[in-house]
């Protein structure tokens, strides 16, 4: 009698995993799907300013035959920390909020709302042409349809051109993906 229940209760644990999730109503956002990748860029510019300024010393020291005083190094990281609040006041310049909506048990609908400061770009150093096209990528925030299936913890996205996945976390709070191969992103429930 023992190992029959043992064996039902496997079944049932069985049987009630495989269920598909019903993710509809559920609104999933994130203010800036860019922020992850912004965070690991700033790390890399400070390894990359680390190494720039130690060049640049060493470049000085070199044309002038001599180590440099405390003044010179000075004014050599200076120049570098304006040239790195340049680069990391790009992340305010571009930021790319998203909202995934499951309307119904197979319909999800993705808005991606990007803003852009030109005069924030411009300070960083960003060209002209640069400039105009990241204007003219976020004048038209889409907004996607598409069919969706569950299977597990994948989400499977068809817009009727390509496919996309994503993956609910183990509670339903969050749901992770990829833009691209090197850009991985975290929207969180919100209803």
């Amino acid at each position: 009698m023992k190992k029959y229940l043992i064996s039902l209760l496997l079944l049932l644990g069985c049987i009630g995993s495989q269920a598909q999730t019903n993710l509809a109503g559920r609104v999933y956002y994130n203010a800036n799907i860019m922020s992850d990748k912004m965070k690991e860029l700033n790390q890399e510019v400070d390894q990359m300013m680390e190494k720039a300024k130690a060049d640049a010393i060493k470049k000085q020291e070199q044309k002038k035959k001599r180590k440099l005083n405390a003044s010179e190094k000075a004014k050599i990281e200076q120049k570098i920390r304006n040239s790195q609040t340049k680069l990391l006041s790009m992340e305010e310049g571009l930021k790319a909020a998203v909202t995934v909506t499951f309307k119904n048990e197979n319909t999800v609908v993705i808005k991606t709302n990007m803003k852009y400061d030109d005069n924030v770009m411009k300070d960083a150093g960003v060209s002209w042409a640069k400039r105009k096209m990241f204007e003219a990528s976020c004048a038209a925030s889409p907004s996607e349809k598409a069919k969706y299936v569950v299977k597990g913890d994948m989400i499977i996205l068809d817009d009727g051109k390509e496919k996309d996945t994503m993956y609910l976390s183990d509670k339903g709070k969050t749901i992770t993906g990829r833009i691209n191969r090197d850009t991985p992103f975290k929207l969180t429930r919100t209803k």
